[in-house]
Formats: C-alpha cells, structure tokens, sequence
C-alpha cells in the first residue's frame, strides 16, 4: 500500500464528514482540499521534477478509487486534479515548473490544476502567443485551482490550425485562476458536491507554451507514468469513480440487510433467499469490474516500465475496460438500491446518494456507452477512427 493511500484511508473520517455540506454548498470545502493537497493527495501525477510523487499508475487510480470510497464528489476532484496533472507533462519544463513546481502555492506542493478539454474556445495568433476568448462546462473542482485549462480551436491567418486529415488541433489552454470567471449554475441531482460549474474567459492573454496539442504535442518527461497512454489513464480514471462507489455501496447493504425486518416479516432482509442471490451479483460485478480494468492497466504499466511500445490494440484494451467497469459498477448499485426498498428513498440512507452520484458518473464521456462502441469499432471496423483511443 503506498503511503498516500494510507493517509487517504486515515483521513477517511475527516472526508466522510464534508458530504452534507458539500451536497448543500455544490462544492466540496476548501479546507479539506487543501487538507488533502498538504499530503500530497493532488500531486501524485505530478512529475518528480516539479516535487511532485509521481506514483505509479495503479497506485494513483487506487488512491482515486478509495477517495470516492469516502465522497464520491471528492474522489471526482482528485481524479480531474490527477488527469489534468498528468497532461501537463506535454507542457515545456518552464512551464511545467511554473503551474506544478514547489513554490507555485503555498504549501510543501505546487499548483492544482483542473479543466475542460472539450474545444469551447476561440483564439488568435498574436505575438508571443494567443488570445483566447470561450466558455466552458464541467469546471469540475475549479474553485480550488490555481490555473484552469480550455480546449481551444487557434486562428492563424484567418484560418483554423488543422491537422493533415482536416480535422481541428485542438489546444488545451491553461489559464491563470484571475483570467477565469466561474459560473454559479451547477445543481445536479448527483454529484453535486463537485462544483462542476461552466467557466468562462474573454480575451485572456497566453504566452507562448502554456499550452499542449492533443495527438501533437509529445511528453517532456521520458519516465514509466507519463508514457502512459493519456487517453487510457483518463478513462481508467474516470472508472476509478464508479468502482468506488459501487464498493461503498456493498458495504452499505451489507450493514443495512443485516439490521432491516421487511414490513410484514419475521426475519431480516439478509435472510432473504432473494437478497443473498442480489448481493451476490452485485458484489461479484464489482469485484469483476475492479480486476479486469487493473488488469489491463498493469499490462500497460509493464510495457510502459519496459519501454515498450503501446499499440493502439493495448489502448483499446483499457478503454473496453474502463467503459465496462463503468457499466458493471452502475448496474451493482442499481441492484442494491433496488433490494433495499422504500428504505433507499430516504435522505438518511447512503445507497439513495449513491445510486445519484453513480448515475452522474456514467454520464462523463470517458466512460460512455459511446466509448465502448468506439472500442468495439476499433477492432470490428476498419473504417473506425482510432485517434480518441
């Protein structure tokens, strides 16, 4: 067990305890963020270059999966810190250093970093670097960044920067917290504690470099975790969420099937025949869901270690993974929520929560149905754009 994860399941009290307020408040307080971020909980993928810990892949999705074990819409946070943290490997080592190095915030750990790759926003070229002008949604954890980035779609010359195909370069922009302007418009039924409000920034000056080219930029640092394939730690990532969840919720029907007498009967719910065959495919989903996305992670992590080659069929693989853990996880929690009865309506029941914040989970394109159609695609159809793997 590495030792952020220990302290993230020392903590567990302490994230457990900010869920009320941040269902109230649509965010989570900056308290525990900051908390969190002393121990070095937003740094994992952060280059060692920068002070950061660089954890190993399956290390850091850990951390994410037992965070989201405590919060769900913390464990959200901490996954958009570490994704965006691990983009910024593309960035130039000046800037790299600049948004993630000690010294960038106070504290023993540098910036935190989250945004919207999504290409919502419109540039020019002007000398020593754009102007950028979009507004973003699903600023997910915004409130606690130091910079925030924007996919973006540059003008040169009164034409679009394209790639040889046509399609657009899509550059993620990041922009200082005092260039953007963070709407107050988010009020979801799930994962409300996220603060995933739309961001906005209107003729926002950016240097030269602060910014990367998916599919063109290539990393700045040649180690194990920023050869991981972006695209895949992302997705594998965003499945770290649900799998979480879906965990926290067995446990919860396990505890709640154990104390409950149905109306009308004689014995707990956990006595049913019924019950004990529902648990029992939720909790086998999960535990499949969890062994076969880090499965596939560790197969890239090892050809990543040995500087191998990751082939497209290696990224499909993840994605397959992260999209159906996804799907496994979400219908899990449906089961139990269902088994529990009238009991999962109330308030004061976790699985209600937990059945809306799973549901707000599945929802990120990540690990949308979409993707594993795509992935399916991939190997079926010769026709299929592999790019997005």
């Amino acid at each position: 067990m590495s030792a952020v994860l220990e302290s993230v399941k020392a903590l567990s009290s302490t994230i457990q305890a900010v869920s009320e307020q941040a269902e109230r408040d649509c965010r989570t307080p900056s308290s525990l963020v900051d908390r969190l971020h002393s121990q070095g909980i937003f740094a994992m993928t952060v280059a060692k270059d920068y002070g950061g810990l660089e954890l190993d892949a399956a290390d850091s999705l850990k951390v994410i999966e037992e965070i989201a074990y405590q919060e769900s819409a913390v464990g959200w946070c901490s996954m958009i810190f570490a994704t965006t943290a691990h983009l910024g490997s593309f960035l130039s080592p000046d800037w790299g250093k600049a948004i993630y190095g000690q010294g960038s915030r106070s504290g023993p750990f540098g910036g935190i970093t989250a945004g919207a790759a999504a290409p919502s926003g419109q540039a020019i070229v002007v000398d020593g670097g754009l102007r950028v002008s979009g507004r973003w949604a699903w600023g997910s954890g915004s409130h606690h960044c130091d910079w925030v980035c924007g996919g973006t779609l540059v003008e040169q010359d009164g034409e679009i920067l394209r790639h040889d195909n046509g399609a657009p370069k899509v550059h993620v922009v990041f922009f200082e917290r005092d260039q953007v302007n963070l709407l107050d418009n988010w009020n979801p039924s799930g994962l409300r504690g996220t603060g995933s409000v739309d961001f906005e920034v209107k003729d926002a000056f950016v240097p030269e470099g602060r910014w990367t080219v998916l599919g063109v930029s290539r990393r700045q640092i040649d180690r194990p975790l920023f050869r991981f394939p972006f695209f895949g730690y992302f997705a594998s990532a965003v499945a770290m969420v649900p799998l979480g969840i879906a965990r926290r919720a067995v446990d919860e029907f396990h505890e709640l099937a154990s104390k409950k007498t149905p109306t009308g009967g004689s014995s707990t719910l956990s006595q049913s025949a019924i019950t004990q065959l529902t648990f029992g495919e939720a909790e086998s989903m999960v535990e499949a869901a969890h062994t076969y996305l880090f499965g596939k992670v560790a197969v890239v992590w090892q050809k990543v270690v040995d500087a191998e080659r990751v082939t497209v069929e290696d990224k499909r693989q993840l994605r397959l993974a992260a999209s159906q853990a996804t799907k496994l996880s979400a219908q899990a929690v449906d089961l139990l929520y269902h088994a529990a009865g009238g009991t999962a309506l109330q308030g004061d029941c976790l699985l209600q929560k937990l059945f809306r914040d799973i549901h707000a989970a599945t929802q990120h394109r990540m690990v949308s149905p979409e993707l594993l159609r795509l992935a399916g695609a991939a190997r079926i159809s010769d026709a299929t754009d592999t790019a997005q793997l």
